[in-house]
């Protein structure tokens, strides 16, 4: 069984400093809502083993906020996931190292939301209202969790994976 959590970056500022898309931080909205999530992700006793992140700021600035309720985590960054396309960033999943069960990538729409679709075959007993949610919409600072019955992470396919959750930020707290 392998675990993907897709991890949209939080709410991001409009404009960086010098001017570029790659360089925007996050919004207090957003560092709102980062906190919040890791407040949830430390309660829930989340687990894994690799993280992979966008090198954008507000992609940085997001780990850095739920990182303390991660122990123990191997953080990658990677140039490819900034801006990445579905077609990109299933090719980046199929690739991810057979080692870890459980990866989290911190990244971007649309490529976030037109793959957690593709990927979600069905959800898990429980989670219809969150597949029917994550149909509408992947909001900033939202976690997809999806699950594979699949030995290889090149083994993931489109219909192949169930809905294992899917945290919003209004899921957490007032914003």
């Amino acid at each position: 069984m392998r675990t993907l959590h897709l991890l949209r970056h939080a709410k991001a500022a409009g404009k960086a400093a010098d001017g570029t898309d790659h360089a925007r931080p996050l919004a207090a909205r957003g560092i709102r809502s980062a906190k919040a999530l890791a407040g949830y992700l430390a309660e829930s006793n989340f687990q894994l083993k690799q993280v992979f992140c966008s090198t954008a700021q507000r992609t940085r600035d997001t780990w850095q906020l739920v990182a303390p309720a991660l122990p123990s985590v191997s953080i990658g960054f990677c140039d490819q996931l900034y801006l990445v396309d579905q077609g990109n960033l299933m090719e980046f999943i199929r690739g991810l190292p057979d080692a870890a069960d459980g990866v989290m990538i911190i990244g971007h729409n649309p490529a976030f939301h037109t793959t957690a679709r593709s990927l979600a075959r069905n959800a898990a007993s429980g989670h219809a209202k969150e597949l029917a949610a994550l149909k509408v919409k992947f909001p900033t600072g939202a976690l997809c969790s999806l699950q594979f019955n699949v030995a290889y992470w090149r083994e993931v396919k489109a219909g192949g994976g169930i809905l294992a959750g899917f945290i919003q930020p209004s899921d957490l707290a007032d914003d």
